[in-house]
């Protein structure tokens, strides 16, 4: 098949999402480059926390277009599924959600087998990059010290604090630039821990290893604190728990450390080698990002840039699987504007419509939606939740998954407000004789 190829492809930040899209893109296009804010040193940094990621199926069939699935895979952690505790008057349940063939890996490990893959195949990565200016209409990305790149296409994968995404919201002549934003959700503080003894029996032990613990609740000790934890279990390259505390802003960082030592100073070996693990951690700020569109003329949001929120693990797997989605329109278009504008109408608002349920499920506003429609799915009659390993089935693909969440909110909601009504139809004909 011959490719008709572009000039020029700019990709403002290199995290997996942009190194995804150099590696999928590079044969269409006779340049490309790689603009990343950061230092080489701080961006394949291999010490100190790193966030666990599970690839879904969408993300990992991606991965091996490109050829570094083995490469990321060769590092992985079992991951059967989730533990949720949640504590009901007074007492703790907990509520399993499990799933088969599923693994963990750390994201450093995947940005050193990506980065190795685009710079074996010649993509120049620009460390220290500072993009000073977005010409939309010329086609211009204006960079401190390689000065003005043209491009024929701009994919802006700069992350939840986007310039690109603010430079467009300044010019876009289709939407205000309050428009694009981005608000405030909650604190998080993230660390590791080594894997033995109580912490292991605790949270990453058994023979099932589901590997993740969601504690939905504040400490039953301090019920007006907002502190939440979440831990991930991990086997390679040795036995870890990723740790990760979301704190509201009411709760300073020092606080957070107390709360911290309440919780897991039973399950470590001394409070010295729960400090020091503390210290080597991170902080960090849960954002949603707010983008009406995703594109204006030869740019294109994509990633944490065009549709941030608090992640589940879901974020980056559709940010993956976004990129595939584009690259299958951009293939079947002549004109890029052509192709940026189907995308945007279509993954683009199914990708705004999943932002928005993130949203609420970061304000603990999706009760009833996940139970309705784990019901439902129960009975044959939904997929399961996207938050509930929904993004996980072989068959994900954004769009027609979206139109079967859409659809399934309905009919959820259609069977539980109607099944009083069907319980009371059933017992007036039962004492009516005709059952």
């Amino acid at each position: 098949m011959t490719i008709n190829k572009r000039a020029n492809l700019v990709i403002v930040g290199s995290g997996p999402v942009g190194m995804v899209a150099a590696l999928m893109f590079r044969k269409h296009f006779e340049n490309v480059i790689l603009l990343e804010r950061q230092s080489k040193e701080a961006f394949l940094k291999t010490h100190g926390f790193t966030f666990p990621i599970v690839f879904s199926p969408a993300s990992i069939k991606i991965l091996k277009s490109i050829g570094i699935w083995e490469g990321i895979h060769s590092q992985r952690s079992e991951f059967f599924g989730v533990v949720v505790h949640k504590r009901i008057l007074g007492m703790d349940f907990k509520f399993a959600s499990t799933k088969e063939g599923v693994y963990s890996h750390w994201r450093n490990h995947a940005i050193t087998k990506l980065y190795e893959k685009v710079v074996e195949e010649g993509i120049p990565v620009h460390f220290n990059a500072r993009v000073e200016s977005i010409d939309f209409d010329g086609n211009l990305c204006s960079e401190a010290s390689l000065g003005d790149l043209p491009f024929d296409l701009l994919l802006g994968a700069d992350g939840i604090n986007s310039l690109t995404r603010k430079f467009m919201s300044k010019v876009h002549p289709g939407f205000d630039e309050h428009e694009f934003g981005q608000t405030f959700l909650d604190n998080w503080y993230a660390y590791r821990l080594p894997s033995r003894g109580a912490m292991r029996e605790k949270f990453a032990g058994g023979k099932r290893f589901l590997a993740s613990n969601v504690f939905v609740d504040n400490l039953a000790e301090f019920p007006k604190e907002k502190f939440r934890i979440v831990t991930t279990g991990m086997r390679q390259p040795e036995e870890e728990i990723s740790i990760l505390i979301k704190h509201g802003a009411e709760v300073d960082l020092p606080r957070v450390k107390e709360l911290n030592e309440v919780f897991f100073g039973p399950f470590v070996e001394s409070k010295e080698e729960l400090d020091a693990a503390w210290e080597s951690g991170y902080a960090g700020k849960f954002e949603q990002v707010y983008a009406p569109t995703f594109t204006l003329n030869n740019v294109l949001l994509v990633g944490d840039a065009a549709h941030g929120f608090e992640s589940t693990g879901d974020l980056i797997n559709l940010g993956i699987a976004s990129i595939g989605s584009f690259h299958e329109i951009f293939t079947r278009h002549v004109d890029i504007k052509s192709a940026l504008q189907e995308y945007d109408r279509t993954i683009g608002k199914d990708l705004r419509f999943y932002a928005d349920f993130s949203y609420r499920r970061s304000k603990e506003k999706i009760g009833f939606e996940v139970g309705s429609i784990e019901f439902a799915s129960r009975l044959g009659l939904a997929k399961r939740h996207p938050t509930l390993f929904g993004i996980y089935e072989d068959e994900f693909e954004i769009s027609s998954y979206m139109k079967a969440y859409r659809r399934d909110i309905i009919k959820s909601r259609l069977l539980v407000f109607s099944f009083p009504f069907l319980l009371f139809l059933l017992v007036m004909l039962f004492q009516a004789g005709l059952l």
